[in-house]
Formats: C-alpha cells, structure tokens, sequence
C-alpha cells in the first residue's frame, strides 16, 4: 500500500460487524417502536434531562456508533410530534406505514441524488410512481410533474407555471414588471391555505395579486362573487391569471365547487389550479370519489402523499397537464447537468427542468413501495374509513347535549367545542381553549384548534390509517369530562 494512502481516512466504520450488529438492534427497537405505539401517550413534553442533551456544545472528538444511538434512544426517540399514534389528529398529520421503514434504509444506503438526468432505478421508480398517480387521480398520462417536499412546494411550482402562461410578456427574462404591464390577479377563497399567498409573494407578484374571496356557509368559495371580483379586475385592466380551488380546504376539509369553477376558468381563459394538499387524494376513495368531480379538469393539482396517502415525511407531488409551459418556467441547463447518448448521463428525464431543486432525495421509492405492499385497493378502503370515521364522530357531537358541531362535516375533519348553559359565550373560547391543552397534557389525544366564525373549535383531522371507532368514542368521553372538570 502507497505510504500516502495509510493516512487517508474515510467516514465508514472502522468496525463493520459492530456496526451490522447495532444495526439489527436498531430495526428491532424501531419495529417495537410501532408496534406498541398505541400504549403510549399521544404526547410527552419533554424532560429537562433530554433537553440538557441539546444544550451541549459542538463536538470536535467523535463517539461510538452505540453511544450515540443510546442518545438518541433515550432522549429523541421518545418524544416526537407522534403523528403515527392513533389518537393522533392535529392539523392533517400522516401516519406512515411499517413497510416504508424499509424502503427509508434502502434510501439511505443508496444516497441517490434523483436527478433525472442519470440512468438509474431512482429515475424509473418516479417516473412510474407518477404514472400511477395520474391513474388515480383520472388526469391525462401526458402530463408532466414530480415529487417535491409539500404541498407548499407543489402549489409554488403550479402557481409559477400558471404566472409563465398568464404573462404577457418573459416574465422570466424581465422579472414581474407591473409599470409598464397588467398585473396578473390570482383569485381563491377566504380559506385558501397561507402558502399560496407565499408561493405569490416569492413568485415576485405581490400580496396585492392575490384576492381571496368570501365564502358560503359550506365554507366554498362564492361563485358569484369570484365572478365579480374578475369582471371588475379586467376593468381595471389587470389580468385573471389563475384560479385556486381549495380542495379541502385547512379548517374545515370544505371543496370547492370543481366542476363550476372549471367552468369558469374555461369561459375566462384562467388558469385553474388545485391546491388538494390532502382532499385530492379523495380521488383514491372507494365510493367517495365523486366529492372531488372535476379534480382532473384543473391545469395544475398540488397534493401531498405525506398526508391522506400515509406515506412518511417528506412527500409531496405536482402535476401540470403537458400542453402547458411548465419546462419553459423552469427550465435552465449548464454544461455541468448535460445528458448523453450513453453513460451514466443519458437518464430520460431532467427533473431540474420541471421545478426548482436539482439535486433531491429518493422519496419515490417510499410511495412505490407502500402501492407495491399494499395495493390501491387498500388505500382506497383506508381513505374511505376515515371518512367514515368522520361521519361517526360528527354524529357522536350532534348526540351529546354538551357539545356542538361548528362547521359541516365535508370529508375528514370535524369541528366542534364543549358548550354548558352557565358559560357565556364570550368565555366559551377560553373553557375550550383550556380542554384542548388538558387532552394533549393527558396524552390521550391530540387534535388541534382552529377559529371559525370567531369561536374556538376542537378540529379533529383524520388521516389516521390507525385510528379506530372506539378513539373517538373515547375521545367525546374525555372532551365532555374535561369539560365538568374545568367547570367546577
């Protein structure tokens, strides 16, 4: 051996068979770790021991392999948002599934950058995965898209498509000009997700170019004031450039009026986009599929596979549909990302020229794996038990004389608060204010909180393959006991 070479060094263990060793141990305590799951409590504060741990400074001298693990044993492992618990129903959290343990230590061993560009596995895996999302989402097989982290990406990369087709002139050469050019007018609900205005503000355009119009009862969009508010835009001389329909919307799980608003994105010549963060995938469901009639009309769908398809973080998806200029939003290529005939650059795809990382995880084979285990059956009947769910749980609400539902029930999140006759209204907010931190203190449940109307709601989302009739059952129980206790 070269003498040079002896002082070379390499960030590989220095002992494999211990290292194959703490590896199984790993897996297995991983596999313990949700297999039980359910007996532990949905959420633990952590202790200040643990929190001692991520007060120490950098460290220049390593540690063994198995030291570190046991940190991470002891003090991170226990103490996690706990989506994957069956109580769990904060904000729209996924649950994940086993199998996906598996394909995130392929992942990790293979350390794929996902290019696109490169012939390998990694590339086919997505291009396929993405296939078998347009079949069951029912969009054209000729559109275009990719995975990307979240729906707040997805709708960033739909969005910016849509800013590229409404442009009069290169607005990716001259920056958004609105001296000397209309501005472009983005229209979505009162309910529209905050990243959209994001995605509007980082796309150069301007919180101005977004309106966000009042909704119904039902918390859809008013059609007729969204129609309004673009006639009396194009007087003005803007230009309606993109329409965004809420399918299911963040509070209350509300969609759209698809068809219609595909209606009229076509008389206008709009672009239509659909922010379907979760309610897209309603396309999967067994029988409800119709609640989401004219998804597959939209320009764009923004969706994650991270929420209702339980695929671990992170995990989202955009598709654009393939006569739009979505490579010409995106597309830059140096010499340094050139394909070839032959070689390891000759991959069939540059995802770089459909969004905005080149370099990027291999998600997809989380999702391919998780259809290939368990099929899209299965999925369809899992989507379709949450909505069950959320039908049982909403008439468990309308059951009970001390609670009342807040919002109508439209896929899978439930609205409702604790009420009792001696509370004022004015003080109804902070009583549930205060049982909402007493069940996530119990760690015997954990649904988050919204404001409708003015009133503190309990908000119950459930993408929860683990979740059962009785939790919810128990769930009002604890709601109600919380509730007297308060009281007294």
């Amino acid at each position: 051996m070269n003498d040079q070479n002896k002082h070379e060094q390499s960030l590989d263990p220095e002992n494999w068979d211990e290292f194959q060793d703490l590896a199984h141990k790993v897996v297995d305590d991983l596999v313990d770790y949700l297999k039980t799951v359910g007996d532990r409590p949905v959420w633990t504060a952590l202790p200040e021991e643990s929190k001692r741990l991520f007060e120490e400074v950098l460290p220049h001298k390593g540690s063994k392999e198995s030291e570190v693990y046991e940190s991470v044993k002891n003090h991170i492992l226990p103490y996690p948002t706990n989506n994957i618990h069956p109580r769990f129903w904060s904000w729209v959290g996924g649950t994940g599934t086993p199998s996906q343990l598996i394909a995130d230590m392929v992942i990790s061993a293979m350390n794929s950058g996902s290019l696109g560009m490169d012939e390998t596995a990694s590339t086919h895996v997505e291009l396929q995965l993405l296939s078998w999302l347009k079949t069951l989402l029912s969009y054209p097989q000729d559109s275009n898209g990719l995975l990307v982290s979240g729906g707040s990406m997805a709708n960033l990369v739909g969005l910016a498509v849509a800013r590229t087709h409404a442009s009069n002139y290169d607005v990716r050469d001259e920056g958004v000009n609105i001296k000397d050019n209309s501005r472009l007018m983005f229209y979505g609900s009162v309910e529209t997700h905050s990243c959209i205005r994001k995605a509007i503000e980082l796309l150069g355009l301007g919180s101005k170019s977004l309106k966000l119009i009042p909704i119904n009862d039902d918390y859809t969009v008013n059609l007729d004031l969204l129609q309004k508010a673009i006639d009396e835009d194009r007087k003005k001389g803007y230009i309606p450039a993109c329409i965004i329909a809420n399918v299911g919307t963040v509070n209350t799980g509300a969609i759209d009026p698809l068809i219609e608003l595909s209606n009229i994105a076509k008389n206008e010549d709009i672009w239509l986009h659909a922010d379907g963060a979760f309610g897209a995938i309603t396309k999967f469901a067994k029988t409800s599929h119709h609640l989401v009639d004219g998804l597959e009309l939209a320009d764009s769908i923004a969706f994650d596979l991270h929420k209702w398809m339980y695929i671990q973080y992170d995990c989202g998806c955009v598709l654009i549909r393939g006569n739009h200029p979505y490579k010409e939003t995106f597309s830059v290529i140096p010499p340094y990302i050139k394909t070839f005939e032959r070689g390891l650059a000759s991959g069939p795809i540059n995802f770089s020229e459909y969004g905005v990382q080149l370099s990027r995880s291999f998600k997809a084979l989380r999702a391919w794996m998780a259809l290939k285990i368990e099929g899209a059956d299965k999925y369809s009947a899992q989507i379709e038990q949450n909505i069950d769910q959320a039908k049982y749980l909403t008439r468990l609400v309308e059951d009970h004389q001390d609670l009342e539902l807040l919002a109508p029930t439209s896929l899978n999140i439930v609205n409702f608060r604790y009420i009792a006759p001696p509370i004022k209204d004015d003080q109804l907010n902070d009583l549930n204010r205060e049982i909402l931190m007493r069940l996530h203190e119990s760690g015997n449940s954990a649904p988050s909180s919204t404001l409708l109307n003015g009133s503190f709601s309990i908000r119950v989302a459930i993408c929860n393959h683990r979740s059962r009739r009785s939790d919810f059952e128990d769930l009002v129980s604890d709601v109600v006991n919380i509730g007297q206790e308060v009281l007294k």
